[in-house]
C-alpha cells in the first residue's frame, strides 16, 4: 500500500464546519491501541487514529491485526445519553456501512453485533468500551478497524479467506483521511437518529445474511434460527428444542 497523507488538518478540510468532530481529530504514527489513547483523553468528543497499532484489540479479547498502515484504525471518546449507549455499536456499524457505500457504492452486510462483511468476509469490526464515572452515565469509546489497502498476501494465513479489504473488493485505494471523514460525517448524522429507525436500518442490513447461526457465549455454543434483533439490539435465537435464548453479545458463526 502506498502511504497516503493522513493528518488532522486534512481530515478537517474534508468535514463540514458543523461537524462536531471537526478540530477534534488526533493522528499518531504508532500506538499500542487507539482505544487506550481515547481513554486517556480529556476532550469529549475526541478522535484518535494511528497509522500502526502494535496491540490493537477487538471484542472478546481478540487481537486486531493492524501493525501496518493498510487500514483505518481509530477510536472516538464519546458521551452518549441513556438511549444512545446500548445502541452505540449498532450506530457505529451503520455509520461505517454508510461511509463505505458513499465512497465506493458497495453495500456491505451487517453481522450482529459489530462487524461489516463483504463477500462473507470481514471488512470492518467495531468495539465499544466504557469509562466509568461515579454518579453519572459512563463515557464510551467507540473503536473502528476498517481494512482499506490490504492485498491477500498482507493478511495472516489464517485470515486470508476470512478477511477482505476495500482495495480487494473495489480495486480502489481509499485514503485513510477520506474514509475517516466519511465515517465521522455518517456518525454525526446517525447520532440523534430515532432508535426505531436505526433498528430498522440495522435489521435490513442484518437480514441479508443467512439466519441459521452458531453463537458462542463463554465456553458454550448455541445453534438455532435468529429471527429478530429487538429494540435493545439483542439477538433472539430459536433453539432446536423450541426454546428461545436472547443474547446481548457473543461470537457469531455460520455453521455449514
Amino acid at each position: 500500500m502506498v502511504a497516503d497523507p493522513f493528518t488532522p488538518d486534512l481530515v478537517d478540510t474534508l468535514l463540514p464546519r458543523s461537524n462536531p468532530f471537526r478540530g477534534r481529530v488526533h493522528v499518531v504514527e504508532q500506538a499500542a491501541s487507539t482505544q487506550d489513547l481515547a481513554r486517556k483523553s480529556g476532550t469529549i468528543p475526541s478522535v484518535w487514529a494511528a497509522a500502526i497499532q502494535t496491540a490493537g484489540r477487538g471484542r472478546q479479547g481478540h487481537f486486531w491485526i493492524s501493525d501496518r498502515p493498510h487500514g483505518l484504525w481509530c477510536s472516538l471518546l464519546l458521551e452518549p445519553d441513556a438511549r444512545q449507549l446500548p445502541l452505540l455499536s449498532m450506530m457505529g456499524s451503520l455509520a461505517a456501512a454508510d461511509a463505505v457505500r458513499r465512497l465506493t457504492g458497495i453495500e456491505s452486510t451487517l453481522k450482529w453485533p459489530n462487524d461489516l462483511l463483504l463477500q462473507e468476509r470481514k471488512l470492518a469490526g467495531l468495539l465499544v468500551e466504557t469509562v466509568a464515572r461515579p454518579g453519572r452515565l459512563p463515557l464510551a469509546i467507540l473503536g473502528l478497524g476498517l481494512n482499506l489497502g490490504q492485498q491477500a498476501a498482507d493478511f495472516p494465513r489464517a485470515l486470508k479467506n476470512r478477511a477482505i479489504s476495500l482495495l480487494q473488493a473495489s480495486g480502489r485505494l481509499i485514503p485513510r483521511a477520506t474514509m475517516l471523514a466519511a465515517f465521522l460525517e455518517a456518525l454525526a448524522s446517525r447520532w440523534n437518529q430515532d432508535p426505531s429507525a436505526m433498528l430498522g436500518d440495522f435489521r435490513a442490513g442484518w437480514q441479508q445474511l443467512g439466519n441459521f447461526l452458531r453463537i458462542r457465549q463463554g465456553n458454550e455454543d448455541f445453534e438455532g434460527v435468529a429471527d429478530q434483533v429487538d429494540d435493545s439490539g439483542h439477538l433472539h435465537l430459536l433453539l432446536a428444542d423450541g426454546s428461545r435464548k436472547v443474547f446481548a453479545s457473543g461470537e457469531v458463526d455460520f455453521p455449514a
